[in-house]
């Protein structure tokens, strides 16, 4: 938790931390946060994500969590712990490069010097690779977009489904 805050608050960007109830935020020095800090213990990670000022998401890389910044074209930083998570922040960085993956220590900690440096690169306007993230990220945004659109692929395929389900003998399954 330190080594979060360390490297958000190092960051200088303003920044949105949810922390859930059980993971001991009282171990954290509240006084250090900063003034461009808010801390939740919830909020709606889809409504958070579709906000025009997030630029960044900080995230283990779940399954949900992965679809939905590549959805809403917001650039991560992964920081996986274990099973899906580090084949899904694989993913992100090479295969669709919408973001790269932190590197933790060898006692499995993130370290906020190496958070700041993610966040630096990801967000750096002076960065090609920055640029480029981003610029995927928003690709793949429209992408997603023309797929649940009218005639996209997953509509159509959705649409295929409902219909083999309305029109199949229920009584066969």
């Amino acid at each position: 938790m330190e080594e979060i805050l360390r490297g958000l608050k190092e960051s200088g960007r303003p920044y949105l931390w949810v922390v859930r109830k059980d993971c001991r935020l009282e171990e954290v020095e509240l006084d250090k946060l900063g003034e461009n800090a808010m801390v939740v213990e919830w909020c709606s990670q889809v409504r958070v994500l579709t906000h025009p000022s997030v630029g960044c998401f900080v995230t283990h890389c779940g399954w949900n969590s992965t679809l939905e910044s590549l959805a809403f074209g917001v650039p991560t930083v992964g920081v996986p712990q274990w099973t899906d998570q580090g084949t899904n922040a694989m993913l992100v960085e090479r295969a669709w490069g919408t973001g790269v993956r932190g590197e933790v220590n060898e006692d499995g900690v993130l370290d906020g010097e190496e958070l700041r440096r993610c966040l630096d690169l990801v967000m750096g306007d002076q960065n090609e690779r920055g640029m480029g993230i981003r610029k995927k990220s928003e690709l793949w945004k429209e992408r997603a977009l023309e797929a649940v659109g009218e005639g996209g692929s997953s509509h159509r395929n959705l649409s295929a489904f409902a219909d083999e389900i309305a029109t199949s003998d229920r009584n066969g399954y």
